[in-house]
């Protein structure tokens, strides 16, 4: 090969490395102006439909929020109408009524199915002294019955309701009650305070109830006092009003 030729190779092989050093890494294809606007548009098109997607949720959320809201009221005025609208009347201060005592309601409550026939008066009061009834048949002394510990005793054959049974024949089955009541008291220096007493009223029973030995008028308040004898009926049971301070107590008690 002559000399020229390889001259020729040496200098076309360096100016080809020589342009290979001066070309600058490629860096990719550029986009077109009108592919720019085409990713632009794409870009756009997804922020919107990222836009209305939390739109529609957000609006979504509001409406579960208002049916959520809606039952609770519906329920609030479902339970109200069930239950009916009656406010406390306030207690008048009433004077005791020693006549008829108008306290038998005429709309009877009802216990285990059972109307009771007396209601308890506005002046019902647990006592503080111990009052204790000492039943006698005959010469015979029974159980001590204590009636200081509620406001008020039922007597009668009705087991079922009554505090205080009377299995006599000749008794009702709703016959009478003891009621404690707050009432006027005057104390021996003639002054003027409230007690708690006693009361008997027979409730209209068949064959009445006996206060020491008289029959009492049905529908009343008789005032008890110590030592007062009690019957039901034609029971000869009878039942002695004492209280924890009455003298002979304690040889009853033994």
């Amino acid at each position: 090969m002559p000399a020229t030729s390889r001259k020729r190779k040496s200098s076309a092989s360096s100016n080809n490395s020589s342009e290979e050093q001066r070309t600058p890494p490629s860096r990719g294809r550029r986009q077109s102006p009108k592919e720019q606007r085409n990713s632009l548009g794409n870009r756009s098109l997804n922020t919107s439909a990222k836009r209305r997607e939390r739109k529609e949720a957000r609006e979504q959320e509001r409406k579960e929020r208002e049916r959520e809201d809606r039952k609770r009221r519906d329920k609030k005025q479902k339970n109200q109408k069930m239950k009916p609208d009656i406010k406390p009347e306030k207690k008048a201060d009433v004077a005791p009524n020693y006549e008829k005592s108008g306290l038998l309601n005429e709309e009877q409550m009802t216990y285990k199915g059972i109307k009771i026939k007396y209601s308890e008066p506005q002046e019902a009061r647990i006592p503080k002294t111990k009052w204790r009834l000492y039943p006698f048949k005959g010469e015979d002394a029974l159980p001590t019955m204590y009636i200081h510990r509620n406001s008020g005793y039922l007597i009668g054959r009705e087991r079922k309701i009554v505090d205080i049974p009377s299995d006599h024949p000749s008794c009702s089955a709703q016959h009478a009650v003891i009621q404690f009541r707050l009432v006027d008291h005057v104390r021996q220096d003639g002054s003027e305070t409230k007690k708690v007493k006693p009361y008997l009223m027979d409730l209209e029973s068949t064959n009445g109830t006996f206060l020491n030995n008289e029959k009492i008028e049905g529908k009343r308040y008789y005032e008890l006092k110590e030592k007062d004898i009690i019957k039901f009926g034609f029971s000869t049971r009878e039942y002695v009003l004492l209280h924890e301070h009455s003298e002979g107590v304690s040889n009853l008690e033994n």
